[in-house]
């Protein structure tokens, strides 16, 4: 006669327990995006960041301060905040520099963002938005930039660096404002120059793609 346990038998072999597979692997977080918080305030912005004035002389912006806030709106004009928002913007640093000279200075603010994309996206619109107005001006009292108003900046520049922008905005040291007559586009020239070497610090692995503006 046919055993009785047949059936149940048939159906401990069927429902045998499969082999583990293999867990997924962990998803390892972007360290580049991350430096804007992790790396000390002094390492994104150095003491001096070197320059080639028109007649390729070497000389060095000092740095004169760095801002201690943080926040995308403290940073940006208030037209390009809505901009940041949408684009998930973590974070606005700005330190100001002196030219050598101490005629002209130099904000130069650091837009961090969750990746590439959103840095893209928001320095494509800035080149409509005017980049020469773009990040506030950033004074210090009883320093060569206690006069550089918002109203005084001059020229901008842009580079996006992985899921940073950096965008530097130049002016008179004297707060001349723009408003009061063309300026000489020579004398801000190194405001590209700062520029590249502080998104080259954050990014220096990867291409860096850089825009130029002059002030409407």
């Amino acid at each position: 006669p046919r055993s009785t346990l047949f059936p149940y038998t048939t159906l401990f072999r069927s429902h045998a327990p499969r082999p583990p597979r293999p867990a997924p692997a962990p998803v390892r977080a972007d360290p580049i995006s991350s430096r804007w918080h992790s790396w000390r305030a002094g390492r994104i912005f150095p003491a001096q960041l070197r320059y080639s004035t028109a007649l390729l002389v070497p000389q060095a912006a000092h740095r004169i301060g760095i801002s201690p806030a943080d926040s995308c709106a403290s940073a940006l004009a208030p037209r390009l905040r809505p901009a940041a928002i949408l684009l998930h913007c973590q974070a606005g640093l700005r330190a100001t520099y002196a030219d050598q000279q101490l005629g002209v200075v130099y904000t130069v603010g650091v837009l961090a963002f969750p990746g590439p994309g959103q840095a893209r996206a928001f320095l494509a619109g800035l080149t409509k938005a005017g980049r020469a107005t773009s990040v506030r001006a950033l004074a210090f009292r009883a320093t060569a930039s206690a006069r550089f108003t918002d109203a005084a900046r001059q020229q901008g520049q842009a580079r996006q660096a992985g899921p940073f922008v950096v965008i530097t905005v130049a002016g008179y040291a004297d707060g001349r404002p723009a408003s009061a007559g063309p300026a000489q586009q020579a004398a801000f020239a190194p405001a590209a120059q700062l520029t590249g070497q502080v998104a080259r610090r954050l990014r220096s692995e990867e291409h860096t793609s850089e825009l130029q503006s002059h002030h409407d």
